[in-house]
């Protein structure tokens, strides 16, 4: 979501990073999340209008760290899957600590 809602304002042709709509779901990420019911509405309103910022945020005290010394992806994979090690749901926000 935060990538799309960063993208957004240069996405002409295409509904979302899914392109377009199917039967089976929208072209967007952020119409099937909050169509499923997967986040709260006041989450993924308080994302698609707080992500432009944060996310150029994010790239700039990224860029501040050498290369070598930043988190792999493996890192952020075993932190995220750690979050729901118990199976159960978590608050959005717990995810960004």
């Amino acid at each position: 979501m935060l990538v799309e809602a960063r993208a957004a304002p240069r996405l002409h042709t295409v509904e979302g990073l899914w392109r377009k709509s199917t039967r089976a779901r929208p072209g967007s990420m952020t119409a099937f999340i909050r169509a499923e019911g997967l986040l709260p509405a006041h989450d993924v309103d308080r994302i698609v209008r707080d992500a432009p910022t944060e996310l150029i945020r994010f790239q700039d005290v990224a860029a501040a760290i050498p290369l070598g010394d930043r988190p792999t992806m493996g890192d952020w994979l075993d932190r995220f899957h750690a979050v729901f090690a118990d199976g159960r749901r978590r608050d959005v926000i717990a995810l960004a600590a």
